[in-house]
């Protein structure tokens, strides 16, 4: 019989009793493959707690030469991995399994932070019989928890980086002092366990959608000509990183689309993190009510970050079950992905008038999770000047995990593969997709983190100061009868 990984919509789900019988099931799995040794800190945490309950010789996984620890070394640890057969009464560890005490099970939890790398490397994930989903998997065990026990202050804070950007934008200047000053930091380690050292990001004194009402009045999609797009423009331009957006929806103006950005809410995934099941249902519901006229319209859907175009593509449809999310699924993209796919169909303007030189690029979970190749890095190298070196490791940062004081250390400590890659690449610019790696990057490497579409904004001749001319659509080339 198929296994059925249920979703929020189904009353299992919510079920103390299935659920730990399901972290059974895929724990026994992981166990006896152990092919994600080396991924994140979960991993290492199960089957060292098994290990320790075992009776029997404790099993070693694969390792490479030089592989650290379990944290984002993941390129050292698949080389000339193999996965086990995935059953731990064979390695005689069933009995430990059936032991692993509630404690040990949270803390499997507790240091997931959704990177969802272990996706597209497990060899059991659907459509396998087996039905392995372990990041979806940790996401219910929170759900669950917040439902019977209610969703901690801190995750609520986190959780909702609209109203924190509401907030901060009121009055930027303070908020941005305030964020910085030490007295300060330490009452916010307190109150809401975010660590007094971590890197905030800062408000913006105009938001993206102040700038984008200010200098666009489009007409209505269905009577607009050409080619459009909506951007769903994420919660960090809007507040944080405006420019980003500014850069995006100029590229797309001066490669011919006409561009919507209407008032949307969070993709959901923060609240996620802290169990809020009910609050990212009900923004993905607001947001595809939004996006899917769009659609219907004619437009594709483009998006910044990373989080949020796998939130579109994958987690919306799963949680809503409406037809309107399955439309919206289809249709959307990673910006760059987006991009690079016109670049492909001759549809994309090379009229650059600036070269980028040396990018180090950092290469987002939630793109390499997406499974579109490296779609930021393969459009930046082809801009005359550029050269790109990519940097595969994980910042160990997710939305709010590498904020809270008690996973700081070892956040900064994960982070450290991919800060060695970047210096190494002896760049002038660093690049990251992701907004929320951004603040890893530049804490732990004093360099200003700019996203793709900046460096492909200003290679156009793009700036603060003089914005893109729109430009007509691009004619592909016709192939020869």
């Amino acid at each position: 019989m198929a296994i059925v990984i249920p979703t929020p919509r189904d009353p299992a789900y919510w079920s103390r009793e299935a659920l730990e019988a399901e972290e059974k099931r895929v724990f026994e799995i992981c166990n006896g493959c152990r092919l994600c040794l080396n991924l994140c800190p979960s991993f290492p945490s199960l089957f060292d707690a098994v290990d320790k309950l075992d009776t029997s010789e404790p099993i070693t996984a694969p390792r490479t030469p030089g592989a650290l620890d379990a944290l984002g070394n993941h390129a050292a640890a698949t080389e000339g991995a193999h996965a086990a057969p995935p059953r731990a009464d064979l390695m005689g560890q069933a009995e430990a399994l059936e032991k692993l005490s509630p404690a040990d099970r949270q803390k499997v939890v507790d240091l997931c932070y959704q990177c969802k790398l272990c996706d597209p490397i497990c060899p059991y994930t659907p459509p396998h019989e087996f039905a392995v989903d372990f990041p979806r998997l940790m996401l219910r065990h929170k759900a669950v928890d917040a439902r019977e026990k209610g969703v901690p202050m801190q995750d609520r804070f986190l959780g909702d980086p609209d109203l924190v950007g509401r907030i901060g934008t009121l009055v930027p200047s303070i908020a941005n002092w305030a964020n910085e000053f030490a007295p300060n930091r330490v009452l916010m380690e307190l109150g809401l366990g975010v660590h007094r050292d971590r890197q905030l990001p800062t408000f913006a004194s105009q938001t993206f959608q102040a700038w984008f009402r200010s200098t666009h009045l489009t007409p209505p999609p269905l009577s607009a000509p050409g080619p459009k797009v909506v951007l769903f423009y994420t919660c960090s331009v809007q507040w944080n990183d405006p420019i980003v957006g500014r850069a995006a929806v100029e590229v797309l103006e001066h490669n011919g689309f006409t561009v919507y950005a209407p008032e949307m809410k969070c993709c959901g995934m923060p609240a996620l993190d802290g169990g809020d099941v009910a609050r990212a249902t009900e923004w993905a519901g607001y947001d595809v009510d939004i996006l899917a006229p769009y659609v219907e319209a004619g437009c594709a859907i483009v998006a910044p970050g990373p989080t949020c175009s796998y939130m579109m593509k994958k987690e919306w449809k799963d949680y809503l079950g409406s037809d309107k999310s399955e439309l919206v699924s289809r249709h959307a993209h990673d910006l760059m992905e987006f991009l690079f796919k016109l670049r492909k169909e001759g549809r994309l303007r090379e009229d650059y008038t600036q070269e980028p030189g040396r990018i180090g690029y950092h290469l987002p979970c939630h793109l390499k999770v997406q499974k579109i190749g490296f779609r930021s890095r393969d459009v930046l190298k082809k801009i005359p000047g550029a050269e790109v070196t990519l940097v595969d490791q994980c910042s160990c940062m997710d939305g709010t995990w590498g904020m809270k004081k008690e996973y700081y250390d070892l956040s900064k400590k994960g982070a450290s593969r991919l800060l060695d890659g970047l210096s190494a690449a002896g760049a002038e610019t660093y690049s990251s997709d992701c907004l929320i790696a951004k603040l890893q990057i530049e804490e732990g490497s004093g360099k200003k983190v700019v996203h793709p579409i900046e460096i492909m904004w200003r290679a156009y001749g793009g700036s603060e100061n003089a914005p893109l001319a729109k430009l007509p659509p691009v004619t592909p080339p016709q192939e020869s009868p």
